[in-house]
């Protein structure tokens, strides 16, 4: 459908700019061969203008979460993906609550951040969390030695992403005992959460 109606309006615009009969010289082949030329020139247009609309398109994506930890994490052995399933914000749902992965829905840069809270413990400790961007580390907070009284610590990244990328937060090192707080329902207290949103789309 598409070509026929490239057809006749390359047909349309021959015939406005070439209002008199063609003359002896120019043969059917050659009338043919100027209408494909305008056909195919048609057609780029339309590419082009289908890559200028899905860049618009990209452009206007809104992508932002906020997850946060309901329950405690106690003693997390290393290796450990971190699911945050409470979720306030999942705009765009590229967010798994599961699996506690985000997958970039579209090209861009992104801000991520991570805030937690854990517990004193009276014997020396220590608990790592790395933000992963396809199983590579961008960042990375840590809690440890506090034995006399909660500690909350945080950090935020913005990285590149291609279309399909996967972030998420992991356990790295840890030693001794360590608890990583939940929330307190009864005021929205998320000692622990996980956040990002698209910053712009390229």
């Amino acid at each position: 459908m598409l070509f026929i109606l490239l057809l006749l309006g390359s047909v349309d615009c021959y015939l406005m700019n070439n209002p008199e009969p063609p003359s002896s010289e120019h043969t059917l082949a050659e009338q043919v061969q100027m209408l494909m030329e305008q056909i195919i020139h048609l057609q780029n247009d339309v590419s082009d203008l289908k890559n200028q609309i899905s860049v618009l398109n990209a452009k206007d994506l809104s992508i932002a979460f906020f997850a946060y930890l309901k329950n405690d994490l106690v003693n997390v052995t290393k290796g450990t993906s971190l699911s945050f399933s409470g979720i306030r914000t999942n705009i765009g749902n590229a967010y798994d609550p599961l699996h506690g992965i985000f997958v970039a829905p579209a090209s861009g840069s992104y801000n991520f951040a991570f805030s937690g809270s854990a517990q004193p413990a009276s014997q020396d400790h220590g608990l790592h969390i790395f933000l992963k961007k396809n199983g590579v580390s961008e960042m990375y907070v840590f809690f440890d030695h506090n034995s006399h009284e909660w500690i909350q610590h945080g950090g935020s990244v913005v990285l590149h992403l291609n279309k399909g990328d996967r972030v998420w937060l992991e356990v790295g090192d840890r030693w001794g005992s360590n608890i990583l707080g939940g929330s307190r329902a009864a005021d929205n207290a998320y000692h622990s959460h996980f956040s990002g949103f698209l910053v712009q789309a390229d």
